[in-house]
């Protein structure tokens, strides 16, 4: 490795201080044979806010310590994925497939709108994210369906109905598949029939029912993509955006309470980002396009990453502390 690229990396202290600690915790004794840049981290802008893509650096280690537990984590083998940008993110290869239940409605089960019901949505999209990342995962549900280049067709997306109506069903779909991660994208349907109040005091309940049945899954929470301002009945755009404003604070009151949630903002998509953009009179302005799938697909598959790698770092801190 050049001397140039060492300085580089050296300059990024969150990554020298992952390093030392790997290093010294005895939780894994690393050899760094190399890193190799894949290429450059770009930056990508959004309207209100930035992220960063997620550019894979290839660490080879060898590792002595070994854990697998109900969750089905695997441990850390020869590859591990570091993304370096202002900080640093440690992804160790799984061997067992991660199970993910994809939790929601019409949107997790892909409908375009009145004339493509069967796109599969962002599903194959964030299926093909996890295989370019070498990353095995499993779709687990109660439902199939998809295209072709989706390679599981497994889901629990209910087109039409409500945060009440998945609430009814979750445990006996969470008993039966014990997913690790769970990824819910719900409330679209409850704008047009139900109150704000009685829609966050429905979406709060849904989150305990699925802490409580499967309280070590990590369990992501997005905020809906927006509702056209001409959809029927007028006022379900506005729910939309005060339902979207109120997920964070009912997130983070679960996370103090010790359960394992993590917010996912939708915030980059917009009404151009619908297909009611095309056809409102057909779809109601409810149902994202191509690229409101793209995007959706992408903010999922980074916060995936982000949350195991967080969730390994801490696992390796609290290693080193014993």
């Amino acid at each position: 490795m050049s001397k140039k690229i060492l300085h580089r990396l050296m300059q990024y202290s969150i990554f020298t201080k992952v390093i030392y600690l790997l290093y010294y915790s005895h939780v894994i004794n690393i050899t760094i044979i190399n890193i190799s840049l894949k290429n450059k981290l770009a930056q990508t802008s959004y309207k209100k806010n930035n992220s960063f893509t997620l550019t894979p650096v290839k660490v080879n280690i060898s590792a002595n310590y070994i854990e697998t537990n109900s969750c089905g984590d695997a441990p850390a083998n020869k590859n591990a994925i570091a993304d370096l940008e202002e900080k640093c993110t440690f992804i160790p290869e799984y061997h067992a497939p991660l199970k993910i239940m994809l939790l929601g409605d019409s949107i997790t089960h892909g409908v375009k709108g009145i004339d493509d019901r069967d796109s599969g949505g962002y599903r194959p999209e964030l299926w093909q994210k996890f295989i370019a990342d070498g990353l095995p995962v499993k779709f687990v549900g109660s439902k199939t369906n998809g295209p072709e280049n989706l390679g599981d067709k497994t889901h629990e997306g209910h087109p039409g109905w409500t945060i009440k109506q998945i609430a009814a069903s979750i445990d006996t779909w969470l008993n039966t598949t014990q997913p690790d991660l769970i990824l819910l994208m719900l409330g679209t349907n409850d704008t047009s029939r139900s109150s704000l109040k009685t829609m966050i005091e429905d979406f709060s309940n849904l989150l305990d029912k699925i802490t409580a049945c499967c309280p070590k899954a990590q369990l992501l929470v997005a905020s809906i993509p927006p509702i056209h301002p001409a959809a029927k009945p007028a006022i379900r755009s506005l729910r939309g955006m005060y339902f979207n404003a109120a997920i964070p604070s009912i997130v983070s009151s679960k996370k103090a309470q010790g359960k394992k949630l993590h917010f996912v903002d939708m915030q980059s998509l917009s009404i151009q980002d619908l297909t009611s953009s095309f056809s409102l009179d057909l779809d109601r302005g409810l149902h994202p396009n191509t690229q409101g799938y793209h995007k959706i697909a992408s903010l999922w598959h980074d916060a995936v990453l982000k949350v195991l790698s967080d969730r390994q770092a801490n696992l390796a801190c609290l290693r080193s502390q014993r």
